[in-house]
């Protein structure tokens, strides 16, 4: 075993939950200390800020160091919205806006966020109305609704029952790891408090880089015996999509974030996938970059973006809780399905993975909608846009292109098909319709055909999915009536089948 080529300090050691914690939280570490804690988030951006919240949210411990002195509203870039903040694309709303405004995508948090916040001139109007006479709640109201008052206000449970340790001051200059058969952990930071010139480190079983183009990550390549890189680089082809036409980006099996990347001056924006790998070192336990992924040099001011640095950051702070939870995040990937069941994790915290124009994050369906697109059983009908389209009604060939794309489902053989006069062998579904029939899922009409455009039922589609479905689900998701069928009903009926499936 070996360390990182800088000597580890000779330290005293302290843990962070039995500390003296001054001004409610806010922690000077004496010199040559060191602080113990679950998880360590360095840096003082958006991300740093929203993988804190994340953690802290999940329950989990965090000491946030922040890498320079910040009052919380300072990582906020002086940027306002002119219009309510909504949770799916607007560019189809028919309104000239700005490239970034014309392809918003947000979490609930995120929504929240912005939707709360006021401009510093709104806030400045409002401060001015009650200049002349007492201080009113309206101008209380008005200053809690400012960036750095809803920042102050997010944590300030958390700095009061000591489950965030902010330190405030503290510049990283080190990152301290262990090394073996060519596997690496990463242990500590160390960091210089420029004020008393001093050093102090923080232990921590999980730290997450979310500083400014990912200085701890470059020192930690520069440092290190071998070659680090992550263990997927994000590409343009893959931001922009492969075919210009295409209205989103490369999806990930892995994929934890959506991020915005416009391919060309003047072009539309694409929502595109950041996966986990992308997050990560390859080799390497106990670190993740959160404010910058792993990306080709032109995709970097992408990221720069305050929505991305949200996305980017609440993402990883839910990995980091789940991984802390485990152990480790290598704990995290090994169960079978462990992405499905991660990306389910954060959808359930309202952040979209798979986009859509067209499912806002308050449908009914939103969840059901999402875990099948991102298990590619139901996904858009065209690659051109990136509508869903929940309430297009269900034909035989949609539902059986659906269950042929189930995990379990068996690939019917050439020598098992059977005769249909109404599909031919460059139908668009002949192949799943050929599945469907041999795992008796469908069947065909009594005259030899098949009728694939025929529209199904509500009660219909029951009939088919009941079997399908866990044996103690046995009440209708929807209402059994003679009604045509729609996309999201039959999203709604394929996701417990899913949960089923993927949780073996």
């Amino acid at each position: 075993m070996r360390y990182g080529d800088a000597n580890p300090l000779e330290a005293k050691i302290t843990v962070a939950s039995s500390l003296t914690v001054r001004q409610l939280g806010i922690l000077r570490p004496n010199h040559r200390e060191t602080v113990f804690c679950q998880t360590l988030v360095v840096g003082n951006s958006v991300a740093a800020y929203t993988a804190t919240l994340a953690i802290l949210q999940a329950g989990g411990q965090v000491c946030w160091a922040q890498a320079g002195t910040s009052a919380g509203g300072e990582i906020w870039p002086r940027q306002s919205r002119s219009h309510p903040a909504e949770s799916y694309f607007s560019w189809r709303l028919g309104r000239r806006i700005s490239p970034w405004e014309a392809g918003t995508i947000m979490s609930e948090s995120q929504q929240a966020f912005w939707t709360h916040w006021r401009s510093p001139s709104a806030l400045h109007a409002a401060s001015s109305s009650t200049s002349q006479s007492a201080p009113t709640a309206g101008a209380e109201t008005a200053r809690s609704q400012s960036k750095g008052g809803q920042f102050r206000e997010a944590i300030a449970p958390y700095l009061q029952n000591q489950q965030l340790i902010l330190i405030p001051q503290g510049l990283p200059i080190r990152v301290l790891y262990s090394q073996q058969r060519g596997q690496r952990r990463v242990h500590q930071v160390v960091f210089h408090d420029p004020t008393p010139h001093q050093q102090f480190q923080v232990h921590a079983r999980l730290i997450l880089d979310a500083t400014t183009d990912a200085r701890l990550q470059q020192d930690l390549v520069a440092d290190a015996a071998a070659p680090l890189s992550p263990e997927h680089q994000l590409t343009v082809a893959e931001a922009i999509a492969h075919h210009r036409r295409e209205a989103r980006g490369y999806f990930f099996a892995d994929s934890v974030a959506l991020v915005m990347a416009t391919g060309e001056p003047g072009g539309k924006p694409r929502p595109f996938s950041v996966p986990l790998r992308s997050l990560m070192l390859r080799n390497t336990e106990g670190f993740l970059t959160v404010s910058l992924p792993g990306c080709v040099p032109q995709l970097r001011p992408l990221f720069a973006h305050p929505r991305a640095q949200w996305a980017l950051g609440e993402a990883a702070g839910q990995i980091a809780a789940r991984a802390a939870q485990l152990g480790s995040i290598q704990a995290l990937r090994q169960p079978t399905h462990w992405a499905w069941r991660l990306q389910q994790t954060l959808v359930r915290q309202g952040i979209p993975i798979f986009a859509f124009d067209d499912v806002a994050l308050d449908d009914p369906d939103f969840e059901a909608i999402q875990m099948v697109a991102i298990a590619d059983v139901v996904r858009t009908m065209r690659r051109r846009d990136l509508s869903f389209r929940p309430a297009t009604p269900i034909t035989k060939a949609v539902l059986a292109s659906a269950l042929a794309r189930l995990p379990q489902s068996k690939v019917a053989s050439p020598d098992d098909a059977t005769a249909l006069s109404d599909v031919t062998a460059n139908h668009w579904a002949e192949q799943a319709i050929q599945t469907a029939i041999s795992n008796h899922t469908l069947s065909p009409e009594p005259d030899t055909t098949f009728a694939p455009g025929k529209v199904l039922t509500k009660r219909q589609l029951w009939q088919v999915m009941q079997p399908l479905l866990p044996p103690a689900m046995t009440t209708p998701l929807y209402p059994l009536d003679d009604t045509p069928a729609r996309r999201r009903h039959l999203s709604r009926s394929l996701y417990p089948i899913l949960q089923s499936q993927l949780s073996e």
